[in-house]
């Protein structure tokens, strides 16, 4: 009779923690799947979630699930009583006094490691004692003992490592390289699927109703319905960029080309579907030649009237119909030094789009390109590709008019202090609404003691890209009309001494409706947008704090996504560098929305900006701003 009773008892005991929406063990691989859901921050592939909740007072640990609450602060509302308001809940519960009362974190679950990680939020200041606490308070209430780490993914955490005695870490960098699978661009399309083996051999068979899958990553892009690639990207690489113009489906899978039931379906119409947790390919019956569809001319606008350079101080966002839309952001920039304290390149001014269309005429590039506008859609990729060379070789072999060139110099030697400056294109199809064009259009050195880096052959340079492959593809699937497009050139001292370059994108790509500006950094020049093979940047999350932002965190943070893979497993930035840049991109987008008057939250807003950090005293300059397009 006693065994019977003890034996209900437990079974009442269990039906309780079943039916309760948290528990205070993990017992096996089933439990944490049912209770663990996508985490909040989407930074990884294939990653489940669960949180984590120690309260110090009642010395009780829970496992709550992401499906029943969204947030720490609902769970101790509604199941542990607490009374205070979510601010004063951010300021305690989140702080390094010994005083808080609960130790708060979530367990995320990397499949493609088959490990689990303890991972403090991003402002979170627990202190070296009550993490070694709280590690060892689940290592005995979970079955993945052996597999729990504790994650590197803060500044916070990574200053006091050396404290936290007796627990193993996982770097995200980790993660990042253990991973088999990114989500790029979550869309869905339908396609013929095309496994390319041998870019240069296969790329002439590509069609335009293609779901291709690439071993290599060319610079030139064609026109298809879906990307799956086996390198991963950064937000602003030239393939993410691509399925945001495009609005296709693109991950990256770095297994594919060993998986027998996708290559099964090569040849095969499809249906491709991208999401956070993976992504899925389904035959299907459809008709091919539907996909490919006709949209609505884009009309650009091109004004040819103001006929000399334009000083910085005279660009704005009404110059982007004669100098073309990076300029005019470029004033728009420059307008914003004189009420935050950030720097822009030194030696600015425009080219505006009356010198190309100028030298279009003189040198018989205008002609060309008033037979290819005629041929459109009726000649042979060959013939197309070989009227764009004709076009670029008039363009090379001319003679620019020599007050321009003066003019120009004059202008590059107005500061004794700098010898060497970029050529910037500064196109009207580019940097707008719906289509960034990044990366489509070349940027070009000038130096003035040099006899090879001369402005005459940047000009050309730079004006020819606008007729390269890629650059007249990219705008034809977006329908852009060519009969008004024209280049503009922007013009600033290059950096030949930085030692940051980076990329920052004023919104959170891995949380929606929430605070964070996501960024790229690299050491030195590396490109963060175009990277050679196998090497990797800097990715993280920083916000800006309280003295800037009403969304603030009261410091601040930073949530380590990745490590540049040039700089020995550190971060390219101090924390102080990153705070000062999370705080100047948080004034740039407030000023750019009041002047403005974008009609969209706050949240889903996001601006694009470059920047550096210049010279041994690291000077935070800022160099191009233009909305970022999702």
């Amino acid at each position: 009779m006693r065994f019977v009773l003890v034996f209900l008892l437990i079974l009442f005991s269990s039906l309780l923690v079943y039916g309760q929406k948290d528990h205070h063990v993990i017992l096996n691989q089933a439990e944490f799947k049912e209770w663990s859901s996508a985490p909040l921050y989407e930074k990884y592939g294939e990653v489940s979630a669960l949180k984590v909740v120690y309260d110090r007072l009642k010395d009780q640990l829970y496992f709550v699930s992401n499906q029943d609450y969204e947030f720490h602060y609902e769970f101790c509302v509604g199941r542990l009583n607490y009374i205070h308001s979510l601010m004063v809940f951010n300021v305690d519960e989140y702080s390094a006094d010994t005083s808080r009362n609960y130790l708060l974190a979530n367990i995320n679950y990397y499949k493609s490691l088959d490990k689990y990680a303890l991972e403090l939020g991003p402002t979170d200041k627990m202190s070296a004692k009550f993490i070694i606490q709280l590690f060892q308070k689940i290592e005995k209430s979970v079955f993945f003992s052996e597999q729990l780490f504790l994650l590197k993914n803060t500044i916070h955490v990574n200053s006091i490592a050396s404290d936290i005695k007796d627990v193993p870490f996982l770097l995200p960098s980790d993660i990042y390289r253990g991973l088999t699978y990114q989500a790029v661009s979550k869309q869905t399309s339908k396609g013929r699927l095309h496994f390319i083996h041998n870019w240069e051999l296969e790329k002439d068979s590509i069609q335009p109703y293609d779901i291709i899958v690439l071993d290599q990553i060319p610079l030139v892009l064609p026109h298809v319905q879906g990307i799956i690639v086996t390198q991963f990207q950064t937000p602003l690489s030239h393939i993410s960029l691509l399925g945001i113009n495009r609005k296709i489906p693109i991950c990256a899978d770095k297994l594919v080309f060993e998986n027998e039931a996708i290559l099964a379906l090569d040849a095969s119409n499809v249906e491709f579907k991208v999401t956070s947790e993976g992504y899925t390919i389904v035959p299907k019956d459809f008709d091919l030649k539907k996909l490919v569809k006709e949209g609505k001319q884009v009309k650009l606008d091109k004004d040819l009237s103001v006929h000399e350079l334009i000083l910085v101080e005279n660009l704005s966002a009404k110059s982007s119909s004669y100098a073309g839309n990076k300029a005019a952001n470029f004033g728009e920039l420059n307008k914003m030094t004189e009420i935050i304290n950030f720097k822009i390149p030194e030696v600015a001014f425009a080219i505006p789009f009356y010198f190309y269309d100028q030298y279009m005429h003189q040198s018989e590039a205008a002609r060309y390109i008033e037979i290819l506008l005629k041929s459109e859609g009726l000649i042979s990729k060959d013939q197309l590709e070989r009227q764009l060379a004709g076009i670029r070789a008039k363009i090379m072999n001319g003679n620019v008019d020599e007050a321009l060139i003066q003019s120009i110099s004059k202008q590059l030697k107005s500061d004794p202090r700098f010898t060497t400056f970029r050529f910037r294109s500064s196109t009207n199809a580019e940097d707008c609404e719906g289509f960034s064009g990044a990366g489509l259009y070349i940027s070009k050195t000038v130096d003035i003691n040099s006899e090879k880096k001369t402005i005459e052959r940047a000009l050309k340079i730079v004006w020819s890209s606008l007729w390269s492959m890629e650059a007249y593809a990219e705008r034809r699937m977006v329908f852009m009309d060519d009969s008004n497009l024209a280049m503009g050139i922007l013009v600033h001292r290059s950096f030949p001494n930085e030692e940051v370059n980076g990329v920052a994108i004023t919104t959170n790509l891995y949380r929606d409706n929430y605070l964070g500006f996501v960024i790229n950094a690299q050491k030195g020049d590396e490109s963060v947008v175009q990277p050679q093979k196998g090497i990797e940047c800097d990715q993280f999350i920083c916000y800006p704090d309280q003295t800037v932002s009403v969304f603030g965190k009261e410091e601040g943070g930073v949530d380590i996504i990745n490590y540049s893979s040039l700089n020995n497993g550190d971060l390219t930035m101090t924390l102080e560098e990153i705070q000062n840049l999370a705080n100047k991109l948080e004034l740039i987008k407030r000023a750019y929305l009041r002047k403005n008057y974008i009609r969209t939250s706050y949240f889903n807003f996001g601006l694009d900006i470059e920047f550096k950090l210049v010279g041994e005293e690291r000077e935070l300059y800022l160099k191009q701003l233009r909305v970022y397009n999702y």
